[in-house]
């Protein structure tokens, strides 16, 4: 009766609150950004992980005891049917172990590869713009694409390679306690220092062969973005020089690490096993028994076995690991978040003063970069009301201190406060809202969506009706209504490279229309009225005037 109760309520509740707007959520779930050790043990990949090691040395200790005692009992000459049995029970053991801990791998490679990605995605999103912008779509392209190699080569080589030194370290037991004795285990460590500093070489090949990997993917990007410039004033015979210079050191580099690579391939194990035979010689020259050369000989397969397991299995994590320098920008860049800040009951109290924005002593400089920095010293305030004309010289800093108020670059030295408050006090998302800035540009876009969402995306979305009457008002003063009047769906027209296309003139108006729609304290236009005519930017600027609470505007002399 309570099931049949639930359903129509089940069903009523959802009707009610279908077209309910939610105002805000609360994440119960760790950021991806915090302590990854702290991510690991809570999602139990550490206790699972040691669960994993544990299970590989059991497989492994069965291994050898089973095959110890049938070997006892045929070298005394007297195998017991109890001793066999015992040897199949132990065999079985030791399948059903190594079952157990192959599937406690492969959940504990997919959890942390999980893990990852969320790191990863969370660090790409909190990247600086400006090293995005530094770096290029090219090389942020290939440093993606790496993200692969360290998921699963990485993960599964990493595996591998424990199971492969715990098999390791039980050959060396067992060498000790054969014919070769120490000998066999001196002869063991200095081969596994060999196999060390061959993967060592094979790192050092395989980052030259990543290197050009990553300069033909960017180089190839970049040429298609500027593909149109190349045409128009280069020459066709120089078209692919460069690309064939890049293809030749890809090549050269290629070949250099294969050749490290077959080795590592074959090497480790075939040579451990000539050189563990040739270890056998004093004692057989010495007249050891036939017990001890038979474990000396169990301890020599057992250590080429784990041999071939740590070649394949060092290839794919130290490929993983020179994969790891490319993306590691982006795992440190998760744990860049930004603060939460003030609760917006706060914010939307009136401030005791007129000051909407106050820089002190600001100084700026790109990373990397060398040399007198971009802004020095600068000193500012903007109240309530002012209207400020910034002018200068190009590359002069007028963009960059606009990036700097508008919170998109955080100053390298001095103060800049927001209505009394710092950014890391007021949050970087606070701050965004209440500064509106229109970059330059070729800085600024439309989206591929409706134009509504392209002029109220600074506000809730989806947008409310008095939200939409504010910007076809805000859209009709700036000149856009013959715009509008066109558009066979008006607001709800879709824009971008895939819809309506928007003149120069009309997506410079529309990126003023998005700031001017913010509900900002502070807006700030960079260059905003040099695409238009004479009579157009007269009434854009009247419409700025209009409904600016503060302006600092940029532009050439």
């Amino acid at each position: 009766m309570a099931a049949v109760r639930a359903r129509p309520r089940d069903e009523l509740l959802s009707q009610l609150v279908a077209d309910r707007p939610i105002d805000g959520v609360w994440l119960l779930r760790p950021d991806p950004g915090s302590s990854f050790r702290r991510l690991l043990s809570r999602r139990g990949v550490l206790r699972r992980g040691a669960i994993f090691l544990a299970a590989a040395a059991l497989q492994i200790a069965l291994g050898v005891f089973a095959w110890w005692l049938i070997g006892a009992g045929a070298l005394d000459g007297d195998v017991q049917p109890g001793w066999l049995v015992a040897w199949v029970l132990l065999s079985l053991s030791a399948l059903f172990v190594q079952l157990f801990a192959s599937f406690t791998g492969g959940m504990l490679t997919i959890d942390v590869a999980a893990l990852l990605k969320q790191r990863l995605l969370c660090g790409a999103l909190r990247l600086d713009p400006a090293t995005i912008r530094a770096r290029g779509s090219g090389e942020l392209l290939a440093m993606v694409s790496e993200s692969e190699a360290v998921e699963t080569a990485g993960l599964g080589g990493a595996l591998g390679a424990i199971v492969a030194l715990v098999q390791l370290a039980s050959a060396a037991a067992v060498l000790a306690a054969g014919a070769g004795g120490g000998l066999h285990v001196a002869l063991l460590l200095g081969w596994t220092l060999a196999v060390a500093l061959l993967g060592r070489r094979f790192a050092r090949e395989r980052a030259a062969w990543t290197g050009e990997r990553f300069a033909i993917t960017s180089g190839f990007v970049e040429h298609v973005v500027g593909h149109r410039t190349r045409v128009a004033q280069q020459a066709s015979h120089l078209h692919h020089m460069e690309e064939d210079a890049a293809l030749e050191r890809y090549h050269r580099a290629a070949c250099g690490m294969d050749r490290v690579g077959d080795l590592l391939a074959s090497l480790p194990a075939r040579g451990w096993l000539a050189l563990g035979l040739l270890g056998l010689v004093p004692a057989v020259l010495g007249g050891v028994g036939a017990g001890p050369l038979v474990v000396a000989t169990g301890g020599i397969l057992q250590a080429q076995a784990a041999f071939a397991t740590l070649a394949t299995s060092l290839g794919a994590l130290l490929s993983a690991a020179v994969s790891w320098r490319a993306i590691a920008r982006l795992f440190v860049a998760a744990e860049g978040r930004e603060p939460a800040g003030i609760p917006q009951a706060v914010l939307g109290r009136p401030a005791a003063s007129d000051v909407v924005i106050e820089a002190r002593g600001v100084s700026f400089r790109y990373d990397g970069e060398r040399g007198e920095p971009v802004l020095r010293g600068c000193d500012l305030v903007l109240s309530k009301g002012d209207r400020l004309l910034l002018e200068g010289r190009s590359g002069g800093g007028k963009s960059t201190l606009a990036a700097v108020l508008s919170g998109l670059h955080a100053p390298s030295s001095g103060l800049v406060l927001l209505r009394g408050l710092d950014r890391r006090t007021l949050g970087g998302a606070a701050w965004r809202s209440r500064v509106a800035s229109a970059p330059q540009f070729h800085d600024n876009h439309v989206l591929s969506g409706t134009l509504a969402f392209n002029l109220l995306m600074g506000r809730a979305w989806p947008a409310s009706p008095e939200d939409r009457r504010e910007a076809e008002v805000v859209c009709r003063k700036l000149g856009l209504g013959p715009l509008l009047d066109r558009m066979p769906s008006g607001l709800d027209q879709v824009v971008g490279e895939t819809g309506w296309q928007l003149s120069h003139g009309e997506r410079s108006r529309l990126f003023l229309a998005r700031a001017l729609l913010q509900r900002s304290n502070a807006v700030i236009l960079d260059e905003s009225f040099g695409a238009l005519n004479p009579l157009t930017a007269r009434e854009c600027v009247g419409a700025v005037l209009e409904r600016a609470p503060a302006l600092i505007v940029i532009a050439h002399p």
